[in-house]
């Protein structure tokens, strides 16, 4: 049993009295308001196996732990969540706040920007259903949201076919639910015909040769006149406005180059003078990149996996990571840092990765 209260984390067995129970100061720490399961804890201590603790050996495989900055944290898999609590699903455990949560969750449905703004207002306000903030019970970080589809896609109580049409036309029903005249009928629309007519010759169908020799001898120069200046990934690197971070990124699962900016590594990764000798640069760079990690697998559908029709579109992943800092008084303290990834083509259109602070561009 995992259990959290009054800013402690308890782990005991009430089936096996011989097992001894233990408990750390928890610095933040989620709750499913249905289940009542831990979805997520960061605490002042360390567990190295948690199955003793388990009424339910099984569950020992639903959570994955980890160290950061001398603590460690919990996280549980949100797909057995979401099975073991009927239709509840964490949008995110990294992009925390509603803000970020419900744009991580747009993005996986193609939501409109526009629609963002008001959708969150209407969540905040508890006037959707199938959206539920759950705050930190330790006060320490922003809360983060639960999704339940049936819920949202059954507003009003639809008739029968309706809350599938729904959920395939999930883009236009938010449309729909931020309009707020539910006395109209949820109607989706009409998708057009993109694709030649089935009689057409293949061999009429427009090509790229076609176009270029529409356009003659015209080159892009021609066209768009001279490029002024082009400053590549690699300058940058060069620079040091990037530093690259691709092997030890490799270690971590990330199979894209990747860098970080100049800000997050002087500002963050590179251990400031007080915590040198007990903080080096690889160990905070490694919470950076596993933090990145998993938030990017708990994405069902994680766009910062660009396909080769999205490669010149770059895809943004929210999430933080807690670094141990200097304080005023002294003594070190745990300050949780806003973070971004951004992956697009890179100098080759090869897809490459990002990592910066929040305000970074």
């Amino acid at each position: 049993m995992i259990e959290v209260k009054d800013n402690r984390i308890y782990f005991y067995n009430t089936n096996k009295r011989d097992i001894i129970p233990v408990d750390f100061q928890c610095v933040s720490a989620y709750l499913c308001p249905h289940c009542k399961k831990v979805l997520a804890a960061y605490y002042a201590g360390k567990v190295v196996d948690l199955e003793p603790f388990m009424e339910d050996p099984a569950m020992k495989y639903h959570y994955t732990p980890g160290t950061s900055n001398g603590g460690q944290y919990l996280l549980l898999d949100n797909h057995n969540h979401k099975k073991g609590c009927p239709g509840w699903e964490i949008v995110s455990l990294f992009a925390r706040g509603i803000k970020y949560s419900i744009g991580v969750w747009a993005r996986r449905y193609e939501v409109r920007p526009e629609n963002l703004q008001k959708l969150c207002e209407m969540i905040a306000a508890s006037k959707v259903s199938g959206f539920e903030i759950v705050q930190d019970t330790c006060g320490a970080d922003d809360p983060i949201v639960l999704y339940n589809e049936h819920l949202f896609t059954n507003i009003n109580k639809p008739w029968f076919g309706q809350s599938i049409a729904r959920k395939e036309n999930l883009a236009a029903y938010v449309d729909w639910i931020v309009a707020g005249d539910y006395s109209k009928p949820f109607e989706p629309p009409i998708k057009p015909k993109t694709e030649p007519p089935i009689d057409t010759p293949k061999d009429e169908l427009p090509s790229l040769v076609d176009i270029e020799a529409e356009t003659g001898d015209q080159s892009t120069k021609s066209v768009f006149g001279d490029i002024i200046d082009v400053y590549t990934r690699a300058q940058a690197i060069d620079d040091g406005v990037l530093v690259d971070v691709t092997e030890t990124a490799k270690e971590a699962g990330i199979v894209y180059p990747t860098a970080v900016t100049q800000a997050l590594w002087n500002g963050y990764i590179e251990p400031p003078e007080s915590l040198k000798g007990f903080q080096d640069m690889q160990g905070r760079l490694w919470d950076v990149l596993t933090m990145f990690s998993f938030s990017a697998r708990a994405m069902k559908k994680s766009n910062i996996d660009v396909a080769e029709s999205q490669k010149d579109t770059a895809q943004t992943l929210y999430f933080k990571t807690i670094f141990q800092m200097p304080s005023k008084a002294g003594n070190p303290k745990m300050e949780t840092v806003d973070l971004k990834a951004v992956c697009g083509p890179g100098d080759n259109a090869e897809p490459i990765l990002t990592i910066m602070l929040l305000e970074e561009d």
